[in-house]
């Protein structure tokens, strides 16, 4: 059903255009070149004005002539770094970077596939669903362009996110999502002639670290402290230090149990620094990236999906993640989305590859997905 050779066409020219995030409209343009020959109705949101891309979402429609239900497919124009100038290498199997850069099968892998199957679907005239296409910036960044999508311009209800390995791999579960900082405000003194009447921000927050537990805590839950930075000359007792921390967790309460403690444990150790200099403080600010997936086994997305899979004698399994995705966005905004896998491996690594049997088979489950049953 899927015209392999094309589908490969796609990705390789895909990946041949730069777009590391908020540099996406190049893609854009290429996308839209493409749907124009095909006669099909398109527009873009106006969300670079928060995201800071160089272009907006791109919303592509497809109407079904016999069909009352409405799905969305969605994917993501940007890259990670280093994500420019990739030369990319097709082996027997798989296809990979010249070594020097990703590959940007993440998600590039997903556009080629929603992009072949806009060419089928118009091409053989296979009976089919309503078909939005929801085309997003930033996603590398914090899932900003699903985050700012203009969700007034989807009818759908329902929908399939390709941003997965596998399409073994079909993930309805997934955790929310906090970062978090934690800013020591000590007292600056010159380290050689009063360094006693300095308070060493580093120092404390070396101790604000080693009470907080990171890692995997539960089996739904991770926390991460990904970055440290402060002081300013090595002559000087520093004065501000931050860490940038971020909890995953598929259970709210876990995360509002876990982040009390560490406001606790910040507060006593406030309190022993302030009896010292009263000018020395700790500030604690949370920001909440994006809220849980739970999507049911038994919605008709689902459905359709591990359908089409048997149908293909291929083996799709209902998985949970500990990653984010656009589809945390769409649920929370009201649209049932699972993510499906499209054949990448090793992404956000020079090491990327895209397994050609893996990515050929995702096309096939997802075009059968939106066949009028």
């Amino acid at each position: 059903m899927i015209n392999e050779k094309r589908l490969i066409k796609t990705f390789i020219e895909l990946v041949k255009i730069d777009s590391e995030s908020r540099r996406e409209k190049k893609v854009a343009d290429y996308i839209v070149k493409k749907i124009k020959k095909l006669g099909l109705k398109y527009t873009f949101d106006k969300s670079q004005k928060k995201t800071g891309s160089d272009v907006g979402n791109l919303i592509i429609y497809k109407k079904s002539n016999n069909d009352k239900k409405t799905f969305v497919l969605s994917s993501h124009m940007d890259t990670v770094v280093p994500g420019n100038g990739i030369k990319p290498r097709i082996k027997n199997k798989y296809i990979e970077s010249s070594g020097n850069t990703i590959l940007g099968a993440d998600d590039k892998s997903g556009l080629s596939i929603i992009l072949e199957i806009l060419e089928v679907l118009t091409e053989k005239k296979y009976p089919h669903v309503n078909l939005e296409v929801a085309i997003t910036t930033c996603e590398e960044i914090g899932l900003l362009g699903a985050k700012y999508l203009d969700y007034k311009l989807l009818k759908s209800k329902s929908g399939i996110v390709l941003d997965s390995t596998s399409p073994s791999r079909l993930v309805l579960k997934g955790p929310s999502s906090d970062y978090f900082s934690i800013q020591v405000n000590g007292i600056e003194a010159h380290s050689g002639i009063n360094p006693d009447k300095g308070i060493s921000s580093i120092k404390v927050a070396s101790e604000i670290i080693n009470k907080i537990k990171i890692g995997r805590l539960y089996n739904d839950t991770t926390l991460n402290i990904g970055k440290i930075s402060g002081g300013s000359a090595i002559n000087i007792v520093p004065g501000k230090t931050l860490i940038n921390c971020e909890i995953r967790s598929h259970r709210e309460s876990i995360i509002n149990s876990i982040l009390n403690k560490i406001k606790k444990d910040i507060s006593t150790i406030e309190k022993k620094y302030k009896k010292v200099n009263n000018k020395f403080s700790i500030k604690f600010k949370k920001e909440r990236i994006y809220d849980s997936i739970n999507i049911s086994s038994k919605d008709e997305i689902v459905k359709r999906v591990l359908n089409a899979s048997k149908e293909m004698k291929y083996k799709t399994e209902i998985v949970e993640t500990g990653g984010g995705a656009d589809a945390n966005f769409f649920v929370k905004n009201g649209i049932k989305t699972v993510n499906l896998g499209t054949g990448m491996r090793e992404f956000h690594t020079i090491n990327e590859k895209l397994i050609l049997k893996e990515f050929i088979m995702s096309a096939n489950i997802v075009l059968r997905s939106l066949l009028r049953t």
